[in-house]
């Protein structure tokens, strides 16, 4: 152990060790320990809760964020990981970057995201870090030790942003090159060309084996949650291809985006063929579905339409699993959700109370009513209740609001159509 360096032994969280649970592999976690303990080991995994937090897009909607954090956790507490046993035991900084970046960095490639952002989010946690380093020293080291071992830490940590940042680098241009080289990573760039409406020389008919200007198409996409790792799950393009042949395209293109999602396209000779309300639910996976759309531009719409429904589904935290999802039926809540977090307020703002989880009974009252032209009788009967029922919940509805329902209907009806698309969350209301 390095004199210099002991003081990160005794490095402790502020939660119980047993309630940290880390999101590294196996093999990581177990040679930290071995390394510098386990109160340090879990020192690293509380805190790299807030480091991955760093990375998170800060356009991501708030229910989403805890799930975006999860995903970067397992790089994050590797890297911090491995420089706290070089630390502690005198070693050099690392050189190459751990298995868990290394696959990071491999979603990050396929995904098409510059290395620059990469590099901007390593930046940003070293300086967290080294601050929280420096802190975790002065408060551990005693007063008369601290000036030769804080020199000796800054140093350290100097040489571990340079070194870091090269290997990420390198192994960010390796993975690339690999990437652009094979079939699935060729075929992709060619796609996203042709997604953004750019000029490309090649003739992405042939380039795709798959006829663009005289079919119509109809877009799949495919997500398995970050959580689900099961070994015996088919892979998303197989299933992708049993969809596409189930709905009767006679002609399938199949994309990789990354190892969680995939594109599809299934291509029709006639457009009456595409039978879309057949795509089956998917246990384990989300699917959305674009409608049929002809010829180049059409391949670019039921893309952006099956895109949309995909994010109508990240508005709501739960639900997203074993679900399909036709741009058909979610188009109004993808128009209104283009601005999610307006949405959200204008949800919140519109119906108060009545947009608490546990009113979800009232809210299909009030909606089936305004769409029964306020007719209680009508309602009833689609409602398969009694008249009386109605009028009482309707009444029971305008005490919460504070107003009729029959005041602004349209704008009523758009929060009601929508509160189930946000999901309401019992916080945000009124007991």
């Amino acid at each position: 152990m390095s004199a210099t360096g002991s003081w990160v032994c005794r490095l402790h969280p502020t939660a119980p060790s047993d309630d940290l649970e880390p999101a590294c592999l196996p093999e990581t976690w177990n040679r930290t320990v071995a390394g510098i303990g386990i109160g340090a080991s879990s020192w690293a995994v509380e805190f790299c809760h807030e480091l991955a937090g760093l990375a998170v897009d800060p356009d991501v909607l708030a229910l989403r964020r805890a799930e975006a954090t999860e995903e970067l956790r397992p790089t994050a507490e590797a890297v911090v990981m491995e420089a706290l046993v070089a630390l502690c035991l005198g070693r050099p900084v690392p050189t190459t970057v751990p298995s868990e970046t290394t696959r990071q960095i491999a979603r990050a490639v396929r995904q098409r995201i510059p290395l620059e952002r990469i590099l901007a989010f390593q930046r940003a946690s070293h300086a967290r870090f080294s601050d929280a380093l420096v802190c975790e020293f002065r408060r551990l080291m005693p007063a008369d030790q601290q000036s030769e071992g804080l020199s000796d830490l800054s140093r350290f940590l100097v040489d571990l942003v340079s070194s870091f940042s090269l290997a990420c680098s390198a192994a960010y241009a390796a993975e690339e090159q690999a990437w652009l080289a094979s079939i699935d990573g060729s075929r992709g760039e060619l796609v996203r060309t042709l997604l953004r409406g750019d000029h490309t020389d090649l003739d992405p008919a042939k380039a795709l084996r798959y006829e663009l200007a005289n079919r119509t198409h109809v877009s799949l996409i495919l997500r398995r949650d970050a959580g689900d790792d099961d070994a015996e799950s088919e892979g998303l393009d197989r299933v992708a291809a049993k969809l596409l042949t189930r709905i009767g395209a006679t002609a399938h293109l199949v994309i990789p985006s990354d190892d969680r999602e995939v594109w599809a396209w299934g291509g029709f000779t006639d457009p009456r063929g595409a039978a879309v309300r057949s795509v089956p639910v998917v246990p384990g996976a989300l699917v959305t579905v674009g409608r049929p759309s002809r010829g180049l531009d059409g391949f670019r719409a039921t893309y952006e339409e099956a895109k949309a429904a995909a994010r109508v589904t990240l508005y709501s935290p739960a639900h997203t699993r074993g679900r399909t999802v036709l741009f058909e039926d979610v188009r109004l809540a993808a128009l209104l959700t283009s601005d999610p977090e307006r949405a959200q307020g204008f949800v919140r703002d519109e119906l108060g109370a009545l947009g608490h989880p546990r009113e979800s009974l009232l809210r299909e009252t009030v909606r089936v009513y305004l769409e029964c032209n306020c007719s209680p009788a009508m309602a009833a009967a689609r409602l398969d209740v009694v008249k009386n029922t109605v009028v009482y919940r309707i009444r029971r509805a305008e005490e919460m609001l504070g107003r009729s329902v029959k005041e602004q209907q349209g704008i009523l009806w758009a929060a009601l159509h929508l509160v189930d698309v946000v999901d309401p969350v019992e916080s945000q209301y009124s007991a």
